[in-house]
């Protein structure tokens, strides 16, 4: 039966993510857009926290290297978005080719370096003013066109998002039960154990983080072309943070966590901040809250308790 409930579960979210247009208003859908891209965005940080043990802070650097190299083809050199949204891909994949190296440490000193990758690729976004525009960022940015047919309305790029987040999940899913998947997740549990078995831990993290950071850098291009708009904001240090705490309270090691997490942390922010100045503290207050009663996620609590409904039943 638990099958059957998961693709009916599955079903309904789908039907309820299609109908969303129709039934709420524009703010509703642009900020539920932003849920699925920031969603995205959080998923890479779930590959290698929730099934490869590394806690990466730099996401945001490929997040916005993908951003910012496709608002320049299309702003600056004139090209079209199936040139510049395919170049940003790779320009964000190529960063975590380089950045991959940080996967030779573990621990905090992992944790370390990815913050100091981090803070290098910021400052080189602000300072370099008269590449990247500085404080100013790169404005606009027009809309995606394949084609010539081109996704003005919000209600057409909602479903080019989801479309996009869709086909992603069910990537991330064959990609997490593949051999590879089992391997980082026994890397995870023991990387000793698995390097006596003669797996090469180092080249299999690895591979790992630069799937994360293409990952990371779809959700770069999809959030250029929904914002229009890119500024230093989106490569720094609290961007990564924020997305790390998404998956954390949505349930890391699951593929509807990150999303999830997305959901009550964009939500509890616009809707805090519209009559609270302090609103970081709520965010803050939330995720402490997860860290001792739900250290699992959103997504493991609920586990936990239909387990013990389940349980009590005769």
């Amino acid at each position: 039966m638990r099958p059957y409930g998961t693709i009916r579960l599955a079903l309904v979210a789908l039907a309820a993510a299609l109908i969303v247009p129709l039934v709420a208003g524009q703010f509703w859908m642009t900020l539920i857009t932003q849920m699925y891209i920031y969603g995205l965005l959080a998923l890479s940080v779930d590959l290698l926290l929730g099934h490869a043990g590394l806690y990466s802070l730099c996401q945001a650097s490929f997040f916005a290297v993908a951003a910012y190299t496709t608002a320049l083809m299309q702003v600056r050199y004139g090209y079209p978005t199936v040139v510049a949204a395919p170049a940003g891909l790779v320009a964000g994949t190529l960063l975590a080719l380089v950045y991959g190296s940080a996967v030779r440490t573990r621990g905090v000193y992992f944790i370390l370096i990815t913050i100091a990758l981090g803070f290098i690729l910021w400052g080189a976004v602000y300072r370099w003013a008269s590449f990247t525009g500085g404080d100013n960022g790169i404005t606009n940015v027009p809309p995606p066109a394949v084609a010539g047919v081109a996704l003005t309305s919000q209600t057409a790029y909602y479903y080019f998002v989801l479309a996009v987040v869709i086909l992603c999940a069910f990537g991330y899913r064959t990609l997490i039960r593949s051999p590879f998947g089992l391997t980082l997740r026994g890397i995870k549990g023991s990387e000793s154990r698995m390097r006596s078995l003669g797996y090469r831990t180092t080249l299999h993290l690895y591979a790992a983080f630069v799937l994360s950071g293409l990952i990371a850098s779809l959700a770069g291009v999809l959030y250029v072309y929904y914002n229009r708009f890119v500024s230093p904001v989106a490569a720094s240090f609290q961007i990564s943070v924020e997305v790390s705490l998404m998956a954390i309270v949505g349930g890391s090691g699951t593929i509807v966590g990150p999303f999830l997490g997305a959901g009550i942390f964009l939500g509890l922010r616009n809707w805090v901040s519209s009559f609270f100045e302090l609103h970081t503290a709520v965010m803050g207050v939330v995720f402490i809250a997860t860290v001792l009663w739900a250290p699992s996620g959103i997504v493991g609590l609920l586990a936990r308790l239909r387990a013990s409904k389940t349980k009590g039943k005769p």
